[in-house]
């Protein structure tokens, strides 16, 4: 379809009919539980941002320099998939709670999701046949998939909860074939290569470590099970050590941007010299270039943009990419949370990321209520979802309105979510919502 040159895949068609489904069930879950408050509340919210995007697709209309419907339009498409199915997961989740069946499909969906495209990835890695991370280093591998960031952060999300299923599951020592699993996936985000994928096998592992030494101090549950996941923890650790050096494009991805910064350096003294985005870059310090991978650079550009716009823009955003002239000229910063605020404006920004910061504050108020009890598995993994989400929407950008990665964030989060509901209603931790044997 990339070769073909075809905008709308296949992929995007399935979400946006899954996203319609999902408002038909909210409706009818509000309609059918006549919770009045509720209701309002949800309801109000949707009216509120669909008012915001309303108006912000008019001042721009009227004021951008060259306003594309097409893009436009395509990018809010996308902005509202995450609170849909944010709140259409909540509600799922309480169904099929009620109905005594939840734990059946959390996480063991997400389990199998991350199984397949770690399949898909080894498949494409040992024929040859997938495309390149960062294919102008020929470094990294995306698989089948042409996205590498957005596959990285998919990876990064789901990684903690393919960790929290396949812990659990090793209460038995007959199923150790379930850490091939979590092998397979660490395999895949090396073959990745991004710094994403990384830090989130690493931080993954490192947090599933600490939830086992927290539960042996504290003597929950069988102490041969957990001296075992200690173990089993420390040499996937040391694994993924020994492998960093050898296959990840992350460690060559390193060197390769100190060669670029010192060539950039020496054009600089010829007679050529470097444009205004490539004096920036050699600018910025090293470390915060390398980590941000040049999002810093758009970021300057954005928001001098941002700084010319408007007060109605500056209120209600500036749509797609903020201000160009060209299609071609159009450049996101790449980074979730300020690429929001530039999009919707200030007053817009805050509407369309309430559930995330009410999401954010209710999560951060139970974990610390209830520290002693967060070192289970359950809890240990899902925070460390949910925090990877939130951190790579930052990092990496590609998360909160990439409807492809943001039904996986929203997955770990609705459902933390609702066992923080639950957790808080009963005094207790939902043990029932944990992985069944």
């Amino acid at each position: 379809m990339t070769k073909a040159n075809i905008d709308v895949t296949f992929g995007v068609l399935v979400r946006m009919l899954v996203m319609v489904v999902t408002v038909a069930f909210l409706l009818m879950y509000l309609l059918l539980n006549r919770n009045n408050k509720k209701g309002f509340i949800v309801i109000g919210y949707f009216v509120l941002l669909a008012l915001m995007a309303v108006i912000s697709l008019f001042v721009n209309y009227k004021q951008k320099e060259l306003f594309v419907p097409s893009l436009e339009l395509t990018t809010l498409a996308k902005s509202l998939y995450y609170p849909i199915m944010l709140l259409g997961y909540i509600y799922a989740f309480e169904e099929l709670h009620h109905d005594g069946i939840l734990n059946k499909y959390f996480p063991r969906v997400v389990f199998y999701a991350v199984n397949i495209i770690s399949l898909v990835m080894i498949i494409a890695h040992f024929t040859g046949t997938g495309f390149s991370s960062y294919s102008y280093y020929n470094l990294g591998e995306s698989g089948w998939f042409y996205a590498a960031n957005e596959l990285s952060a998919i990876v990064s999300i789901s990684f903690p909860i393919l960790v929290w299923y396949a812990t659990d599951l090793l209460s038995k020592a007959t199923r150790w074939y379930y850490w091939i699993s979590v092998v397979l996936a660490i395999y895949s985000a090396l073959l990745i290569g991004t710094k994403g994928s990384f830090i989130a096998i690493i931080f993954g592992s490192i947090m599933a470590l600490l939830a086992a030494l927290v539960q042996r101090i504290q003597r929950k549950g069988s102490i041969a099970h957990l001296n075992g996941m200690i173990v089993v923890m420390i040499l996937t650790l040391v694994g993924i050590g020994v492998g960093y050096p050898t296959m990840s494009a992350v460690s060559k991805t390193n060197d390769l941007h100190e060669e670029m910064i010192q060539d950039k350096k020496q054009r600089a003294k010829t007679k050529k010299g470097l444009n205004k985005d490539q004096k920036a870059y050699v600018k910025t310090n090293k470390y915060v270039s390398y980590i941000f991978s040049g999002r810093t650079i758009y970021f300057e550009n954005a928001a001098q943009n941002f700084s010319k716009a408007t007060p109605a823009q500056k209120v209600f955003g500036m749509g797609y990419a903020t201000s160009f002239k060209k299609v071609k000229q159009a450049k996101l910063v790449e980074m979730d949370y300020i690429d929001i605020i530039f999009q919707f404006g200030f007053l817009g920004g805050i509407v369309y990321l309430l559930p995330l910061i009410f999401s954010f504050i209710y999560l951060l108020i139970l974990f610390f209520r209830h520290f002693k009890d967060m070192w289970s598995f359950k809890w240990a993994m899902l925070v460390s979802s949910v925090l990877l989400g939130f951190g790579m929407a930052l990092l990496t950008g590609h998360v909160i309105e990439a409807p492809s990665v943001s039904i996986y964030f929203v997955t770990s989060l609705a459902f933390a979510l609702y066992n923080a509901k639950l957790f808080n209603k009963n005094k207790k931790d939902p043990v029932e919502l944990d992985v069944i044997e």
